[in-house]
């Protein structure tokens, strides 16, 4: 041995061995210190040698809470002498998780250990194979089971070892009765044996067989089917195939029943709702159908015999008619619509379709067809009305404004002057309030312009939020003071939760040689400048607004004023720096702003809300995200109105976040907003003590609540009992 050791050193073989590694390995101490490690160690999880040497083993691998504490139980296993191998995830610096095949083994000595060995395997690619493979595998049972076709599994001889329950549905069997047997007995029932024998040593010699045959089922009966046969691989000498049965019955059916089309044609032609008259190429009636009577007033034995045209196109129709009916005897396919006269003298508007086909002697008969399209005539009208018009609000819409434009583009109009106007903060409006609170103001907004305006001027929405209003013989002056009236209006119809507001930019034509496009643009240009000097003031009437909402109801109100004493107190004992301290203040005021067009019914109810009602309820963090992040006092806070009702354990909403990944203010005004609930008055029920409530945030720590903000709130509490005072 001595001789060994003179030309070959074990330490640093074994020094060697470590570093070269291609698992990570770390040496730990029994209180958890690392005093080495190497470098797959270090890339593995993504620190330097540095950070790892002297640090906790626990807190660099297992950064998550749920990670930590079983990491922890694994590594007091070891350090009390336990040989362990599991696979388990642990966290990188980047706290991304990882998959690991992980030995903790003890390093003893006299019976007790000196330090712990822990070896990292990372496992990442096996175990996402593994995924894969599980997937591939739930697919193709996934294929098999849902399968609308019968799918049977056999092996050379043909005996059945599976079965998708589209094949036991197709030939009535029991779940598993077809295993075992032979395919010919399951499906040939002693008739089909021969063929079915013969089709499995086909599959045998070609790998695929595809055919139609009949089958037996259970009972007896036979179907019609569409046969596939293949082997499984064919690339190996397994000796396994499947069969893909779909049934065809249907279409052999309907193939057998194309026979009988002309029993079929006499029915259609009967019982069709659409008046049906046959007629012979000069015009005279052979046969008609009931839902012609019924149409034009006649019975049957009026019709026949009578020339076509006399009977329903008498008068002013009646040349046009003889013309429709020679063009389709000479061939043309007719389709128009035209007023026919029916038996009382009532007109009716009609559809006509019509074809001629030979007969026997080589007369043609024509197939008129007429369809009742009053009722088609009255909603075409309407389609044209709203092809002109703008569902919402009434007004004209831009197809209409494009036509009068070339009408009203005379010198007999001018000057023509233009308005247009947008309506401010309506993206706002409908991100934070839904799109009904924005169409309700796109509608207020175009009452305002309507009653603005003179009875000749023509007004158009053009956009979502745009409108131009076109002003003939009307001067830019006068445009100007319709612009004042319009902006005055706004500001007398401020009573609805956010006022509105209208940006308005102007131009005139004044001369036949201007292009109308170069003034459109000179209005469009005017608005949007008086747009950019509006934003500000209109999101400050809107922010004032929010903020007179809050104060209004006394209830809301008394929740803030107490939330924002319990921020303050909380954030002082976290010592949280003033800013901190400040956005947190403005968190407890604005937090539930996304409440704001929930109805106070709803709010207060004392019994249980519908689902419709609560899902609604459950959207106001997102309201209030959308609504914050466009108004500069409250944009600090919006990540924290965002994830305010976020639970610790990640079972809240609106994004199902857990742990740190909410941010530390939603977490704390979180906590403080359901101790005040739970402490202050509510009319629907009694306030727990304060005892009482502090006993739910600590059942609720780690699940509801960040636990350390539980502990330290508690904490709080007691040492200001202490201090003889009470928050």
């Amino acid at each position: 041995m001595e001789d060994v050791n003179r030309f070959f050193n074990v330490d640093a073989f074994y020094e060697t061995l470590i570093d070269q590694a291609p698992l990570g390995i770390a040496i730990q101490l029994t209180d958890g210190r690392v005093i080495r490690a190497n470098d797959s160690f270090c890339k593995m999880f993504g620190y330097t040698m540095d950070e790892v040497v002297g640090g906790q083993l626990d807190d660099l691998v297992a950064l998550e809470g749920d990670i930590y504490a079983e990491a922890g139980d694994v590594t007091k296993r070891v350090v009390h002498g336990e040989n362990i191998f599991i696979e388990a995830v642990r966290t990188r610096k980047d706290r991304s998780r990882i998959p690991l095949s992980i030995w903790g083994v003890p390093i003893r000595e006299g019976g007790r250990t000196l330090a712990v060995y822990a070896i990292y395997e990372d496992i990442s690619e096996r175990k996402a194979a593994e995924k894969d493979l599980r997937r591939e595998r739930a697919l193709l049972e996934r294929v098999l089971v849902d399968s609308p076709d019968g799918i049977v599994l056999f092996d050379e001889e043909g005996v059945v070892f599976r079965t998708n329950p589209a094949f036991e549905h197709l030939f009535g069997l029991d779940p598993g009765e077809a295993l075992g047997h032979s395919l010919w007995e399951v499906v040939g029932r002693g008739e089909k044996d021969a063929d079915i024998r013969d089709n499995i040593k086909k599959l045998r010699d070609k790998k695929r067989v595809d055919h139609e045959a009949v089958r037996v089922r259970k009972d007896g009966s036979k179907v019609h089917l569409s046969i596939r046969g293949a082997a499984i691989s064919r690339f190996d000498s397994s000796g396994e195939y499947l069969a893909i049965y779909r049934d065809i019955t249907e279409r052999i059916r309907s193939e057998q029943e194309l026979a009988n089309e002309r029993i079929y044609f006499e029915n259609l032609f009967m019982n069709s709702p659409l008046a049906i008259a046959l007629v012979c190429d000069d015009g005279v009636i052979q046969r008609v159908n009931e839902s012609f009577e019924k149409l034009f007033g006649y019975s049957s034995w009026e019709c026949v015999g009578m020339n076509l045209d006399d009977l329903i196109a008498p008068g002013e129709a009646r040349d046009d008619a003889e013309k429709l009916t020679r063009d389709v005897a000479a061939g043309s396919i007719l389709k128009t619509e035209r007023t026919r006269l029916r038996k009382d003298g009532s007109r009716v508007d009609v559809q006509i379709n019509a074809v001629s086909f030979p007969v026997a002697g080589g007369q043609k008969v024509v197939y008129a067809i007429y369809q009742d399209i009053t009722e088609r005539k009255i909603l075409d009208e309407k389609i044209r009305h709203f092809g002109y018009h703008d569902a919402l609000t009434g007004l004209y819409n831009n197809a209409f404004l494009e036509e009068e434009l070339r009408r009203l583009d005379t010198s007999r109009q001018l000057p023509i002057s233009l308005i247009m106007a947008d309506v401010d903060n309506l993206k706002l409006i409908n991100d934070a309030f839904g799109h009904m609170e924005g169409d309700q103001l796109i509608i207020e907004a175009g009452a305002i312009l309507r009653s603005c305006c003179r009875q000749e001027d023509l007004i158009a929405r053009c956009g979502g939020d745009e409108f131009i209003m076109l002003l003939p013989r009307t001067s830019l002056l006068e445009a100007r003071s319709i612009c004042d009236r319009i902006r005055q209006a706004c500001d007398r119809a401020s009573k609805g939760m956010i006022p509105p507001s209208i940006a308005l930019g102007v131009a005139a034509k004044d001369e036949v040689t201007q292009d109308f496009m170069q003034v459109r643009k000179k209005a469009d240009d005017d608005m949007y400048l008086d747009k950019l000097m509006r934003s500000e003031r209109s999101r400050s009437a809107i922010y004032s607004r929010i903020v007179d909402f809050l104060g209004s109801d006394p209830r809301r109100r008394a929740h803030i004023s107490r939330l924002k004493k319990l921020a303050e107190s909380f954030g002082t004992f976290l010592a949280l720096r003033q800013d901190e301290i400040e956005n947190l203040d403005l968190l407890a005021q604005f937090h539930d702003i996304g409440l704001m067009p929930i109805p106070t019914d709803v709010l207060y109810r004392e019994g249980p809300l519908d689902p419709e009602e609560w899902e609604d309820v459950r959207k106001h963090p997102e309201r209030g995200y959308h609504l914050a992040r466009n108004l500069a006092p409250i944009s600090p806070v919006v990540e924290d109105i965002l994830c305010h009702h976020e639970h610790f354990d990640g079972s809240g909403y609106p994004r199902g976040l857990s742990g740190e990944d909410i941010p530390r203010p939603s977490r704390i005004i979180h906590l403080l907003c359901a101790y005040e609930v739970m402490t202050g008055w509510r009319s629907y029920r009694q306030a727990l003590s304060p005892e009482e409530a502090l006993e739910e945030i600590a059942s609720q720590a780690g699940k509801q609540f960040d636990p350390r903000m539980a502990g330290l709130f508690i904490k709080l509490h007691r040492t200001m009992e202490l201090d003889g005072r009470l928050i």
